[in-house]
């Protein structure tokens, strides 16, 4: 009588891993195609399979591979030698078991809608001369933004409806850029319905932006920020009364049930606003995107909006908060509308957008430029 097959014997070997891995960034990055990599390769910092791109493959490895893995351990998983292990341990029936040791915080950061991916470590750039005009010009912005600051922050916790609060920070936004001599140009905005919900993707290039997306579109909008703000109280009070939804970079467990939370915003027809690169450096140019924003649209069958922002980096530089002159522009382009249901078309709408914003942000195309 023959043995039945130990559950080793399912478990694929790393070379078939490393394929299906390999033709998931092909995909996810056509460029990468031809990457090399081996099992130690961070997936999100080195691949650029975030967690949305790491729930495909989850899906995947049980079509090509036959073999059965939850959900919340392949997101888990940071490098193919953490799939190859989270494999052995659902085979084994040992999965409950490291599950419970990654949600006590065992895990690498690997965020979903915002986090490290495309942040690579910059050079330093050397500190200009500053002349006593570019003092003067930064006190006084500084000095602008605190009063206006705090009576905005007044006005919005207190505010006692949403469409207030909306229109008071819509307000404060626009009056900060003109107290501080920025002209911001807004155009395209004949192209967001107020009746109808978007998802709304927007390049990420300074502190800026949030003001800038505030200031730029008259329409409800709820922003995806960070869950570090959240513990700031202020900050918390003052982002919880307008609406955002707080995501957790860092917490990898947790990555499925931010996306249910905004699907589930998305599809009550609230219009949500994201930075797919998650983060922007001290040096121009346009960064991967993350799936997430694409991933919402196509579950919940809502067009993406994307919307360009240009010379918000050349007043606010990275992390020197050194204010300086500048000019705004923000070009809203034509939604574009999801064609069906999957990975690929989620793929799709990343592309338009990420082209629509490559062509009116004025920063090089990190990704499709062979010469960045």
């Amino acid at each position: 009588m023959n043995e039945p097959d130990s559950p080793a014997s399912n478990t694929p070997d790393m070379h078939e891993l490393l394929t299906v891995i390999r033709d998931m960034v092909g995909e996810v990055h056509p460029h990468w195609k031809n990457l090399h990599f081996t099992a130690s390769t961070h997936l999100e910092r080195e691949l650029g399979l975030d967690s949305m791109a790491r729930m495909e493959l989850r899906t995947r490895i049980e079509s090509k591979l036959g073999i059965s893995l939850r959900e919340n351990t392949a997101i888990c998983a940071t490098t193919p030698n953490g799939l190859m292990q989270a494999i052995v341990d659902e085979v084994n029936g040992e999965t409950e078991q490291r599950s419970s040791q990654d949600a006590a915080g065992n895990i690498d950061d690997s965020g979903l809608l915002m986090g490290s991916f495309g942040q690579a470590d910059q050079p330093t750039a050397a500190e200009p001369q500053r002349s006593l005009t570019d003092w003067l010009y930064a006190l006084y912005s500084w000095t602008v933004f605190a009063v206006l600051g705090l009576l905005t922050w007044l006005a919005v916790v207190l505010a006692p409806f949403a469409s207030w609060r909306r229109k008071l920070a819509h307000i404060g936004a626009k009056l900060f850029f003109m107290l501080t001599f920025t002209p911001l140009r807004v155009s395209g905005t004949e192209h967001l319905n107020s009746q109808q919900p978007h998802i709304v993707v927007a390049n990420h290039s300074s502190y800026l932006d949030g003001f800038i997306i505030t200031a730029a579109l008259d329409i409800s909008i709820h922003f995806i920020v960070k869950g570090e703000l959240a513990r700031i109280l202020p900050a918390r009070l003052l982002l919880q009364r307008f609406g955002v939804e707080f995501v957790d970079r860092f917490n990898s467990t947790r990555a499925a049930g931010d996306v249910k939370r905004i699907t589930r915003k998305s599809q009550a027809g609230q219009t949500i606003v994201f930075f797919p690169e998650g983060t922007f450096t001290t040096f121009p140019g346009l960064q991967p995107f993350r799936m997430g924003a694409f991933v919402t649209a196509v579950r919940t069958s809502v067009p993406v909006t994307p919307v360009a922002i240009r010379g918000a980096r050349s007043i606010i530089r990275g992390s020197n908060w050194f204010p300086r002159r500048g000019k705004i522009e923000v070009t809203v382009r034509p939604p574009v509308a999801p064609s069906g249901q999957g990975w690929q078309v989620a793929l799709n709408l990343r592309d338009a957008a990420r082209a629509e914003i490559a062509r009116h942000c004025g920063e090089p195309d990190l990704v499709n430029d062979p010469e960045n």
